[in-house]
């Protein structure tokens, strides 16, 4: 079948209207417009807003604000993961198996409110193979548009009701006029969307494209690891989950350093605490929903064998009971159980260990850098 191409990004959609692609393509560097209008906006967010407050205040916050210089690697980093993200999720969708299995084709291990959630978030309902299954979309728009309003939610919530203790150290670096700027539109209407795709991606990569599997019925028994054709899935998985830690290891840094944050605060240390509990969830959840469907599979599968094998010869019985009339039978009983077990045997995560390891070792990168941060800028005053 002809390889899948993921459709296009936020990103990449506002690059290309605002000519960076273009630009991208003149310097000889073709697929680098998302980087480009990142880079420019955050040039402007910060060192170009700087010099535009010291003219105000006397003071260039871009020197004295260790987070504004944090933050014009951080957000480039960033859609560059947003990238690879997206880079990974075509890999892994290429290389599912197509659903070959007609024993499985009417398994359902949904309720009604998981199936009208999951249908809601734009999983197909009753996708026959990988060709119908929306595998080319990662960022649904329903998972967007829900991740991109509660973080203005909380964003607005906490710029209204304490606008002193958020935005009085940038205006008193920078000026008010600037510090507006910065947090009324700037942050709001281009910062977050960017941060809610990549959201978003995440919950694509590591909780739709599983309910994907499970409908379409991407599995595939015959696979000679033993993992049901969803390796792809489980490096993705892996990938994003680190991706995903190490993006709240650049934010729990910049709390720490930026001026008017503090990693101990109530506001911060919830935020990174509440992404912790996030990212561990985004993780094994998923994982556990592809135990649940490939174990439900495998009881299928073993019991489409079954009857295959109750229909040989002139007795109801299975291996080890069945008395085979003839050398014929032997062997399909035999072939039959020998089928069955390489069913039971296949593994019910689509992952290794030692990626479990390396998740888990990124959990803590979040704590321990913003503690290091911490302990290094105090030990400097």
């Amino acid at each position: 079948m002809p390889t899948l191409q993921v459709k296009t990004l936020w990103i990449e959609r506002a690059a290309a209207y605002a000519g960076f692609n273009r630009l991208a393509e003149r310097l000889g560097l073709p697929a680098t417009g998302a980087f480009l209008f990142t880079l420019v906006v955050v040039l402007f967010h910060l060192p170009v807003l700087s010099a535009v407050g010291w003219l105000q205040t006397g003071t260039l916050s871009f020197v004295s604000n260790p987070g504004e210089v944090f933050q014009v690697v951080a957000w480039p980093v960033m859609v560059w993961i947003l990238l690879r993200t997206k880079v990974r999720y075509r890999t892994a969708i290429n290389g599912l198996p197509d659903a070959i299995d007609a024993d499985l084709e009417e398994l359902d291990i949904e309720g009604r409110l998981i199936g009208r959630l999951l249908t809601a978030m734009g999983v197909p309902e009753n996708p026959t193979g990988k060709t119908d299954a929306d595998l080319d979309v990662l960022v649904h728009q329903p998972v967007r548009y829900v991740v991109l309003g509660v973080g203005l939610a909380v964003y607005w919530a906490q710029l209204l009701t304490n606008p002193a203790g958020l935005i009085g150290p940038v205006a008193e670096l920078a000026g008010q006029a600037v510090a507006v700027v910065r947090f009324y539109v700037i942050i709001p209407f281009v910062l977050y969307p960017i941060g809610a795709e990549f959201l978003a991606a995440v919950v694509g990569a590591l909780v739709v494209l599983p309910f994907k599997i499970e409908r379409a019925t991407l599995i595939n028994f015959s696979d000679p690891h033993g993992y049901a054709g969803l390796v792809p899935a489980g490096i993705l998985f892996k990938s994003v989950s680190v991706f995903y830690f190490v993006l709240l290891t650049l934010f729990a840094v910049f709390q720490t350093i930026a001026a008017g944050t503090s990693p101990t605060d109530l506001f911060s240390s919830g935020l990174l605490i509440t992404g912790l509990a996030v990212g561990l969830v985004l993780f094994f959840g998923p994982m556990l929903w592809i135990k649940s469907y490939l174990a439900a599979a495998k009881g299928a599968k073993i019991e489409a064998l079954a009857d295959t094998s109750r229909a040989v010869g002139s007795t109801d019985e299975l291996f080890p009971y069945a008395e085979p009339e003839s050398t014929d039978d032997a062997s399909q009983y035999t072939y039959n159980y020998i089928r069955m077990e390489w069913v039971q045997a296949t593994s019910e995560f689509p992952i290794e260990f030692a990626m479990v390891q390396e998740v888990l070792f990124a959990l803590v990168l979040p704590y321990v850098t913003s503690l290091l941060f911490n302990y290094a800028l105090r030990s400097a005053v």
